[in-house]
């Protein structure tokens, strides 16, 4: 307790003297790295990426590739995504990591929405007080506030000018229902076979709010009762049941275009002064839990909150010193912080110390708190920095929690692309082959073709990218189609 005095009264009226603060190392162009050991104790690991450079990204990954729930650590999601490559070609090199929002402890199932590479692959809470810490491919980062997005907002446009509602996305299709699935979802609809499904090529990440007419697509493939569609990387499928599906059977006709007009409205929170945010372009994007600093002001709103709970006679988690993992950002620079408590080398913060941390010693404009507590992991360049609260077998501290999501800053590498095979091209496969579903291991597969089994280059704007250590290449043989390394390819002639 008096621990924790003395460090409230540090932050609330000096701010953070430290007791061993070191220098920023540099991990990339652009990217540093700073461990502070500050009174309490309390230990802080800081990630910074400097806006002035354009040499990096940020995005957010999703454990097992998958938004439908799941948990995997910060380290085994980083593995998972690096090396990987864009919708354009673009390829990762992951320098900086950090957990992301809060989850159900059974099924790894994230509380927030989330944009991954460009792809609005889960919707935001409407009215939640505070949807996400966004990044754009403009360059751009905010906090959102109170958001309107779903089915009333969010629609496909057919070529003969009729509309369908989307009532869910990357969600399971109820009766009566139209339901848009991309590749975040899993490698399948998982649908029964009493809808209509319809596979769309896209020319572009399905995004939030598109220009007009949205994003365009052409249908490769409609399927009257019939479920579980595979999902390639660069598609999104329609599916259908009940009344809706009759609709789509009607207007979706092979060969056709389509066009997806997701919006979503941000009102901002008036009460503690967060303006609404511009969500166009928003490339990367993780659901947030906290509100901490806004437009350089510790708002506090949770101190009533605090307040009920003390009447109550238990404590608000705003008031409890604890593991904490936050985003925050100025005009010059993004920071990625990880907060280590439960533990007598470092008692955590509480909601205000942690923004009073941000705003005094990082001089933040805005900052968020995601996932804390056994979850806080900042890993950088190879190794996890602090030392989660999570206990071994051994009863000690550092064991690494698997949590549902995270956000990422990479490198990001101009497209390479092998010119050894072409489109048209006839190619037989070495070995037994096992097709992806996107260019690079990490897809989910395809199907398999057979040893000698013989095949055609199929004409894609990324054929022969390279992507997790590979080239790949789109190819068909018989009835499967998918992406093959060059490796396991030679031409027939």
């Amino acid at each position: 307790m008096r621990l924790t005095l003395c460090l409230g009264a540090v932050v609330g009226c000096l701010g953070f003297p430290t007791l061993a603060l070191g220098q920023w190392t540099n991990v990339a162009p652009g990217l540093d790295y700073r461990r502070m050991d500050l009174p309490g104790p309390v230990k802080v690991f800081v990630a910074r990426a400097d806006r002035r450079l354009d040499t990096w990204t940020i995005d957010s990954m999703t454990s097992k590739g998958t938004i439908k729930g799941g948990f995997e650590t910060v380290p085994d999601m980083v593995k998972r995504y690096d090396d990987t490559v864009t919708w354009d070609g673009r390829r990762y090199e992951i320098k900086i990591a950090i957990n992301g929002d809060f989850h159900s402890g059974k099924t790894g199932y994230a509380t927030g929405g989330q944009i991954i590479g460009g792809w609005y692959a889960k919707r935001y809470n409407d009215f939640g007080g505070l949807s996400a810490f966004f990044w754009t491919s403009d360059r751009r980062c905010a906090v959102g506030g109170d958001v309107l997005n779903g089915p009333k907002l969010q629609q496909v446009v057919f070529a003969d000018k009729s509309a369908m509602n989307i009532n869910k996305l990357n969600d399971q299709r109820e009766r009566d229902e139209l339901a848009l699935y991309t590749s975040h979802w899993d490698r399948t609809t998982g649908t029964d076979n009493n809808g209509v499904e319809a596979l769309v090529r896209m020319d572009e990440p399905v995004a939030v709010n598109p220009r007009k007419p949205g994003n365009r697509g052409v249908i490769l493939k409609v399927a009257d009762k019939t479920g579980s569609t595979s999902i390639p990387f660069d598609c999104v499928v329609l599916s259908a049941a009940g009344t809706a599906a009759s609709r789509l059977l009607e207007h979706a006709k092979v060969g056709t275009e389509v066009h997806f007009d997701l919006r979503l409205d941000d009102l901002g929170v008036e009460r503690y002064g967060l303006k609404p945010a511009r969500w166009e372009n928003v490339w990367g994007s993780l659901g947030a839990t906290q509100n901490i600093v806004v437009d350089g002001k510790i708002p506090k709103h949770w101190e009533a909150k605090a307040a009920r709970y003390a009447a109550e006679g238990k404590p608000h988690g705003s008031v409890k010193t604890d593991p904490r993992t936050a985003v925050a950002y100025n005009r010059d620079y993004v920071f990625f912080i990880v907060i280590d408590g439960r533990s007598p080398e470092s008692i955590g913060m509480t909601y205000t110390q942690a923004a009073e941390f941000c705003k005094n010693e990082l001089k933040a404009d805005y900052a968020v708190l995601e996932d804390g507590g056994g979850s806080s992991t900042l890993w950088v360049d190879g190794q996890v920095k602090n030392t989660p609260s999570e206990r071994n077998k051994d009863g000690k501290p550092g064991r690494l929690r698997a949590v549902a999501n995270g956000s990422l800053i990479a490198l990001v590498h101009p497209a390479k692309f092998s010119k050894v095979l072409k489109p048209s091209q006839s190619v037989k496969a070495k070995a037994e082959l096992e097709l992806k579903l996107g260019p690079g291991g990490e897809y989910a597969p395809a199907g398999k073709v057979a040893a000698g089994a013989t095949g055609q280059i199929l004409k894609h704007k990324l054929d022969g990218v390279y992507a997790k250590g590979a080239n790949w290449w789109l190819i068909q043989s018989g009835e499967t189609e998918g992406w093959a390394p060059e490796t396991g390819l030679m031409t027939t002639e």
